[in-house]
């Protein structure tokens, strides 16, 4: 529910629970029957002004004159009105779908008709759906039809929606039937294929049908079939395209699930659990399967932003990167919003992965010019910069966003690699972020590979300054090393003393020192004992003395 509804709905609470005004034209005096259902009809979407009111006020007076008013109450145009009105939404426009909803729940509407209307060459084009309030995944297709005048297609939709409301109290008798049923019970689907049988064009009671063929757990090809019936009817259905693609992802048919799961995105192309599960879906499978139904889909809704939004995923899923960066740049101009944090993270990883990691680290830059220190765009920025090989403008990056106490994922971590990459010591930047609490064993494999690093700079130097700098770092290691690395911890410890004790040796013979003698002498001993610790991470090993 939008800010808007939801601070109209604390004012009904407080005027006693109802924002109905209390006289709304003679047409509406008399009180509503108890059991009359409550139908709300929106203003449709039109590209020509003033349409889309007209057609919802045709609707709605034919609705009202045709209807039983003991069966069906039409809510008043001035009831919607001042609702509006108070919200501060217009109320000669169109509403997205979850204010739709939103505002049918605070009218108390059980269901509610919305649609289309656009001007046609012989006169006027008109589609219209009965949703259910409780749900706007839950829709019927009313059809859609080309009239002389919205008052002639009025009369045809109101014909369809006496027809398709004969499948509601079978559709209710599925849900009690599924709610109350504790086994496979076959009186769930009886009541929805009565429905069929009173609407055979029915969408309602298959999607209860196909919820309980979900919740009985029947067999993949039995939800698919009922599903196919679902979108055969209404190709927009969510519910019926979300059990179709699910059924052809278990049936093993993932280019039917792609298919299927690209036009389910594209009837809700802002929500982002779905985005994300068809993007995943897009990755493991072969995104190519994809690009045909959404090119097709543009190409037949030309300008449709979310369509377009749709279309700039794939295109980044499917790896082509030089289309995507123009679709987005499409998308941008045709609408700002498009230029959320969602979109510089993207473009940002897509240039990197592209191997433009310049252009990655540009266009991170200006996204933290519109979202100042939004944690993911600063990873992307320094990941970019990194990647570029600008290593200590990556640096002086981190440093601002931990200065700006921001969030940076892993940044422990990022930092010691990119000292490291640097060529800094990294041990110090290791212990400060393990004393201030670092539990990950992301620091401490890098405080391991750093002692590594150490032992290897000091075989190949054989300075004894950098070997007892080795065994410094190992010690370290090996004290914050969790179980399952300890043993290459203390394994390496061994190794260094061993090649610590010979480079004294030599140092000892060279300079005929004594004392160098017995100090190589106590490596050795510490190395006979650390390397039988450490035999786990290198059983084969003979590097005992």
């Amino acid at each position: 529910m939008s800010r808007h509804f939801q601070t109209l709905a604390g004012i009904g609470l407080a005027l006693g629970g109802t924002l109905v005004p209390s006289v709304a034209s003679a047409q509406y005096n008399r009180v509503p029957d108890p059991n009359a259902k409550r139908v709300m009809v929106a203003v449709f979407r039109s590209g020509d002004k003033g349409l889309g009111v007209q057609a919802a006020d045709a609707v709605r007076s034919r609705m009202t004159s045709e209807f039983p008013f003991k069966q069906v109450y039409v809510l008043p145009k001035q009831d919607i009105t001042a609702t509006l009105e108070a919200s501060g939404f217009p109320v000669t426009e169109a509403l997205e779908p979850h204010d739709q909803k939103a505002l049918a729940t605070l009218l108390r509407a059980d269901e509610y008709v919305t649609g289309t209307v656009s001007k046609g060459p012989d006169g006027v084009k008109v589609e219209a759906n009965l949703v259910l309030a409780r749900d706007n995944a839950l829709v019927q297709p009313l059809g859609t039809y080309d009239a002389k005048s919205v008052g002639e297609a009025s009369s045809l939709i109101a014909k369809e929606l006496k027809e398709a409301r004969k499948q509601l109290e079978f559709e209710q008798k599925c849900i009690e039937h599924r709610r109350v049923s504790r086994s496979v019970s076959t009186l769930p689907i009886a009541a929805a294929k009565e429905g069929i049988t009173a609407y055979p064009k029915s969408t309602l009671v298959r999607i209860c049908w196909a919820n309980v063929l979900i919740s009985q757990k029947a067999p993949a090809a039995q939800r698919l079939e009922v599903a196919k019936e679902i979108v055969a009817v209404d190709a927009k259905s969510r519910p019926g395209l979300a059990v179709m693609a699910q059924a052809y992802k278990e049936l093993g048919e993932r280019d039917s699930a792609v298919v299927t799961l690209t036009k389910l995105l594209a009837t809700d192309p802002k929500n982002p659990r779905l985005q994300k599960d068809v993007v995943d879906e897009l990755m493991s499978a072969n995104p190519k399967v994809a690009r045909p139904v959404i090119d097709q889909a543009v190409e037949a809704n030309p300008g449709d932003p979310d369509l377009l939004r749709t279309r700039w995923i794939i295109l980044l899923s499917q790896g082509d990167f030089k289309a995507a960066f123009a679709q987005g740049e499409e998308l941008v101009k045709l609408d700002t919003s498009f230029a959320d944090t969602t979109y510089f993270i993207r473009t940002a990883r897509a240039y990197t992965t592209d191997s433009q990691p310049k252009l990655g680290a540009e266009f991170a830059s200006k996204g933290l010019a519109k979202f100042p220190n939004q944690p993911s765009l600063v990873y992307e920025q320094i990941m970019s910069l990194k990647n570029s090989g600008q290593l200590q403008q990556a640096l002086e990056s981190l440093d601002k966003a931990e200065g700006a106490k921001v969030a940076v994922d892993n940044s422990a971590a990022l930092r010691v690699t990119l000292l490291k990459e640097l060529g800094k010591e990294v041990l110090p930047a290791i212990k400060a972020a393990i004393a201030a609490g670092d539990t990950t064993q992301n620091i401490r494999v890098l405080a391991l590979q750093a002692g590594n690093d150490a032992y290897r700079k000091a075989v190949t130097s054989k300075n004894l300054d950098d070997f007892t700098a080795a065994v410094d770092v190992l010690k370290y290691a090996e004290s914050v090393a969790p179980n399952s690395l300890k043993p290459q911890a203390i394994f390496l410890l061994g190794a260094t003393y061993v090649q610590f004790g010979q480079a004294k040796l030599t140092a000892a013979d060279a300079a005929k020192s004594c004392p160098l003698t017995k100090e190589a002498k106590d490596l050795f001993v510490e190395a006979q004992i650390m390397l039988p610790r450490g035999g786990s991470f290198a059983p084969g090993s003979r590097c005992a003395p």
